[in-house]
């Protein structure tokens, strides 16, 4: 007889594939009576225009850095839209196994994508991942993820925001709503997916009830992207070395004003 523990796993797939299911049907009883238009602008001359289904539930759009790729996601509805501008062409449609599209984003390179989810087709992965666009195809998994078979545990990656390197080649995320004893802040290669280093957290200050290390708000790269200034969400900035994950030093406390400034002259000298 199998222990109880041992059904957790297939107990989750089965509600993830029950919850799939629900949100396709929600999704078609979603989509607007009579298609949507989308219409892409450069200045005053029109692009492209499109007709079709699902336009009327997109939350955000984004354009890459080159004007050439479109992102409509569509948020509570669980999809994003990817559309190829250049050619005033509908590319695919990536559909997660939620409702929520918390975020997805271009690299600055305007060659890769990010998603909150696998979106690949008929997968219930919901680890984040990084797709070429030219060919669109998934090449990693943006997640420092651990499992023993039994207890599943995500120390960090991309569901939320994310920094970039002033040339672009190293991305920083701070993930949110992550309560694991190590790090919410990993660093990887915005040019091929690669993880380069995933950051502790700081220690509670002695005599804190809490243990486990504190949660972290946010993350910038230095321009160079060798390090990383990480915020506390007790206010605390820390600087970290990325090539080896070391703690180089503790800013202190600051207000949310002086957080604000002494992040973005980070991002801009490194200091």
């Amino acid at each position: 007889m199998l222990q109880p523990i041992r059904l957790l796993p297939v107990l989750m797939a089965l509600s993830w594939c029950a919850a799939t299911a629900q949100l396709r049907a929600d999704l078609t009883r979603a989509t607007p009576s009579g298609p949507a238009t989308l219409k892409v602008f450069g200045g005053p001359d029109l692009l492209f225009q499109a007709t079709t289904p699902g336009l009327g539930a997109v939350t955000a759009s984004k354009f890459s850095a080159d004007g050439r790729w479109l992102l409509n996601i569509a948020d509570g509805q669980g999809y994003v839209q990817l559309w190829n501008v250049a050619a005033g062409q509908w590319v695919r449609t990536f559909l997660a196994p939620f409702p929520r599209i918390v975020n997805a984003d271009f690299t600055p390179d305007s060659r890769h994508l990010r998603l909150n989810f696998r979106g690949e087709p008929g997968t219930l992965d919901a680890e984040p991942a990084f797709w070429t666009l030219d060919p669109s195809r998934p090449v990693a998994q943006l997640s420092d993820a651990r499992s023993d078979g039994e207890n599943y545990a995500r120390e960090s990656g991309y569901d939320r925001s994310v920094s970039f390197s002033a040339d672009g080649q190293r991305m920083v995320f701070a993930r949110s709503g992550s309560y694991g004893k190590t790090g919410a802040v990993s660093v990887w290669d915005a040019r091929s997916g690669t993880r380069l280093a995933t950051l502790s957290r700081l220690p509670y200050p002695a005599g804190a009830l809490q243990t486990g290390g504190v949660g972290i708000d946010d993350a910038r790269l230095s321009p160079d992207g060798r390090r990383v200034l990480v915020l506390s969400i007790d206010g605390r900035l820390a600087e970290y070395d990325v090539d080896t994950a070391r703690l180089l030093n503790v800013r202190g406390r600051f207000t949310s004003e002086q957080v604000a400034a002494q992040l973005g002259i980070f991002a801009r000298t490194g200091r």
